[in-house]
Order: structure tokens, then sequence, then C-alpha cells
């Protein structure tokens, strides 16, 4: 039986485990578990960028202070945990608190099923881990979209509270009416009215709250529909048809990444997408997809933000070239930190994609 406050162990982690530790020492792997369970509770954006380099690999790693605070969680839960020297166990346990967000309905796994889906990259970057990330941030993503975006079932209120006097109260109203007794009698039925019209009122509030919820994201997907049913850039006053075609992938996510309010955004992103130009067939590189854009254009998207190599690599991109000044040296040095080809292609549909998610990343996460 779990201990309370502490998530049931995930029957694959022993396995997992194993591959660190093959004393099957349950004292210990309870221990670990009470670790993940920990860092699932207090996971935030910084603590997922933190557990992707991990599983990545990547060539920049979190500074000391970072990885103390992701060790921390389990040298609590034991106190021979090491805080150094053990990268493998590391991975192994970041892998299983990340594989358990994936698996939730909240903001928080919304944000982990973005950054996780960009971290991949469509391939580019993989992991150690055995667990399929890239298929459950998809199904992350999807089904928290599909939850979010389902119309709310507004229960009716039915009775809200019983009123009147103790029997006590009644028997020795009959003996006598005495202000002290009304007094107590008049006490209980505003008790009870109280109790009853705050239940009320708390009902009433989360129908209207689930209301605005469903009306806002309605709202989201009209604007969406209008910019698809008018055909034009914002960005550059121009018909879909005529924004370059390497650049559509940057500028027609962006713009659809602004329309959204709501993370994940909607499960039909990509089709929007397809239905404004980016085509399934058709291959942009990285650095033709950002040497397409106007440069003005580009410091807008990068204005105020330093760009993760790991979960903005996009985004960075557009940073490398802009220090870079030129269309050609920046893409070498971009690959050398994100561990990204220099000459990696993606078809429009899928960059357009990775785009509107690190859009959405910043936009909700920072």
């Amino acid at each position: 039986m779990a201990e309370e406050g502490v998530l049931p162990m995930r029957g694959e982690f022993p396995r997992w485990y194993r591959a660190v530790d093959v004393g099957e020492n349950r004292a210990r792997l309870d221990a670990r578990w009470k670790g993940v369970s920990s860092l699932v509770d207090a996971a935030d954006v910084g603590i997922i960028d933190t557990m992707l380099a991990v599983l990545v690999k990547t060539r920049t790693q979190p500074d000391a202070e970072t990885m103390a605070k992701v060790r921390g969680h389990f040298k609590s839960a034991d106190d021979l945990f090491e805080m150094s020297n053990n990268d493998g166990e590391l991975e192994v346990l970041c892998g299983a608190v990340l594989a358990t967000l994936l698996e939730r309905n909240d903001d928080v796994s919304a944000q982990a099923a973005l950054a996780t889906s960009i971290a991949l990259f469509a391939g580019a970057r993989r992991t150690n881990f055995p667990y399929d990330f890239e298929a459950a941030s998809e199904a992350a993503i999807a089904r928290i979209s599909e939850q979010r975006r389902t119309r709310p079932v507004v229960p009716r209120l039915s009775q809200v509270g019983r009123f009147g006097v103790d029997s006590e109260t009644i028997e020795k109203l009959k003996q006598g009416v005495t202000h002290e007794l009304v007094v107590a009698a008049v006490n209980v039925v505003a008790t009870q009215t109280y109790v009853a019209v705050g239940d009320m009122t708390a009902k009433a509030n989360d129908a209207i709250l689930a209301i605005e919820d469903f009306a806002a994201i309605q709202d989201e997907e009209l604007q969406m529909l209008w910019w698809l049913f008018g055909g034009r850039s914002r960005k550059l006053d121009l018909p879909f048809a005529d924004v370059p075609v390497d650049a559509q992938p940057i500028i027609l996510a962006s713009e659809l990444a602004d329309a959204t309010k709501f993370m994940p955004g909607p499960e039909s992103v990509k089709p929007i997408l397809s239905r404004a130009g980016l085509k399934e067939h058709k291959t942009t590189g990285v650095a033709s997809a950002v040497n397409a854009c106007d440069v003005a254009l580009l410091r807008e998207f990068v204005k105020g933000i330093e760009p993760s190599p790991l979960v903005n690599p996009l985004h960075f991109a557009i940073h490398r070239k802009l220090e870079a000044g030129d269309n050609t040296s920046w893409a070498a040095n971009w690959s050398a930190v994100t561990g990204i080809g220099a000459d990696a292609a993606l078809p429009c549909i899928e960059l357009g994609n990775l785009f509107y998610r690190e859009r959405l990343g910043l936009k909700f996460g920072g």
C-alpha cells in the first residue's frame, strides 16, 4: 500500500530501476519512488527542462544548483542517495518522473508534453530510456486538448440544504418562549442558511467558470477560423500564398500561436496549418526557414528571451542567425550546440507544428 501522499508505484519502475541496481533492494526502491513522487508534485518548467537535459544528454547541461535541486528530492527520501557521480541512476529517475507527468492532465503535464515533443525534434534527438516519450507526449497533447475543449456538463442545483430548529430547542420553546431560546433558534437557522448559501455559491461559481472557459476556448477557435478563412498573414499583410514558402512554417505557425489562449492548443493545429498552405510533401531545412524570414520579424520572435537550445531549438536558431548577421556561418554553431544536424530538414507541416509548440512553451511557461 502506498505511503500517504506518495503516488502508487508504477508497475514498470522496478524493471527500469534494475538497470542501475540489480540488488532488488525493496527499501531502496521504495525510497527512490518516494523521491519520484515528490518530484512529480514539485515539477515546474525548470524541473522539466532539467530532466529533459539529463535524458537527452545535451551538450549544455544544467548548472550545479539546478541539478542539486532535482537530486534533493531523492536525498530527502533517502539520506544515502548520492548527490553526484550517479548520472545513470538520475537518468532512470528523471525518466520515471517525466513518464508519470505525461500521463496526467494538468497545466504542468501540458507543458511537459510540449517541451518533450520539441526536445526530441521529430526524432532528431533521442533518449536511452525504455519508454516512448515521443508517442506519450503526442498522446498527452491530444488528450489534454480534447479534455479542455469538451463542452462542460453543468449539474442542476437540487436540494441546497435542510432548514429547521433541532428537537431539543423546539421542546424548550413549547415550555415557554424566552429571549435566549429565540436567539438560539434564529442562530441555528442562520448557520444552516450560511452553509447552504455558501455551498450553492461555490457550485454556481464552478459552473460559471467552466462555462467561461469553454466560451473563451470557442472564441479562440473562432479567431483561428477567421484567420484561416481570411487567408492573410497578419505579420506581413500578405495572402498566405504570397508568404515565402520557406518562411511559411515560422510565420504562419507564430500567428496561430498568437491566437491560442489555452495550452496545449487545439488538436486541429496541423490541419489548420495544412489548410493555410503548409505542405506535408514539401520539405524545408531549418536554416532555410530561418533565413527566409525578415530580420525585423526574427528580432520580434526572440525579443526579451534567452532561448534554450534544448526546448527552443528553432528560436535558438533565430538567435544564432541574428548574432552572426549572415545566412551561412550560424548553422554550424547552432548544430554543435543543439545536437541537430546543420542540414536538418522537415516537412513544412512538421516544422510549423514544432515552431507553434515552441511559441506556446514560451508564451505560457516563460
